[in-house]
């Protein structure tokens, strides 16, 4: 198999850390042109994607397709640590 980078197929993009303490939110909000790629790397909390709620726990990815309304909230009693990867397309 060949793998080949999608650079071709990208117009660009960014990696953005975020520390959301306990309580905090990363507002509901849009992106028309990106996919947002959530990893976590500490914390506890839940996303809401297009009024889909899914739990976020270390170690998962979470998408947000272009588009989606979204925002992440941390449900934990530790501050929720992710990094996400802002694909534009």
């Amino acid at each position: 198999m060949t793998v080949r980078p999608a650079r071709d197929r990208l117009v660009g993009g960014k990696n953005i850390p975020y520390r959301i303490h306990p309580g905090g939110f990363i507002g509901t909000h849009r992106h028309d042109t990106s996919d947002d790629i959530n990893y976590i790397l500490f914390g506890s909390g839940k996303a809401i994607c297009d009024g889909t709620v899914e739990l976020l726990t270390a170690g998962c990815c979470h998408i947000c397709p272009k588009g989606s309304e979204h925002s992440i909230i941390n449900t934990g009693s530790e501050d929720l640590c992710l990094l996400t990867v802002v694909v534009e397309r």
